[in-house]
């Protein structure tokens, strides 16, 4: 039997989702000994690609000097390498090393593979019906986050 939720069900649920993500990013951080502000920005080099350290600042809400102080911190333990733009030699680009994607793909590879299995599980109305709400989902909480870091 399955269980029929109600729209302040899948709310309660974004919620619990929030706090589980939270305490797997404490715990990866911890698997790879690294602060949780270092494995956020190891995140999002993974998806955005090398970043200039100021980027990587503002997305962090950090100031330059805490900033400067992460990529050293990072660069140090070898998830991360300085490297000059290609484009404008004055200016500095942050980028994962292949000992970062190593090391969080050991993590979270089985994760990875138990949420494809459990998406393999869904029809293809219900994969749509997921993929659409969590297009908006996040939508919503992108902006939350902008419009708090514009105060």
């Amino acid at each position: 039997m399955s269980h029929e939720y109600t729209a302040e069900d899948i709310t309660w649920a974004t919620r619990r989702l929030d706090i589980a993500m939270s305490r797997l990013m404490v715990a990866l951080s911890r698997e790879v000994g690294i602060s949780v502000p270092e494995m956020l920005a190891l995140e999002y080099l993974d998806v955005d690609g090398s970043v200039g350290p100021s980027e990587l600042a503002r997305r962090l809400q950090m100031t330059s000097g805490a900033m400067t102080a992460l990529v050293d911190r990072l660069e140090q333990s070898g998830h991360v390498v300085r490297e000059r733009h290609p484009a404008d030699r004055r200016r500095v680009l942050v980028t994962r090393t292949q000992k970062a994607d190593e090391d969080l793909t050991a993590e979270i590879a089985p994760m990875a593979l138990e949420i494809l299995e459990l998406a393999e599980g869904l029809d293809d109305a219900e994969r749509q019906a997921v993929g659409r709400f969590f297009d908006g989902f996040i939508a919503i909480i992108e902006s939350t986050a902008a419009e708090a870091c514009a105060r």
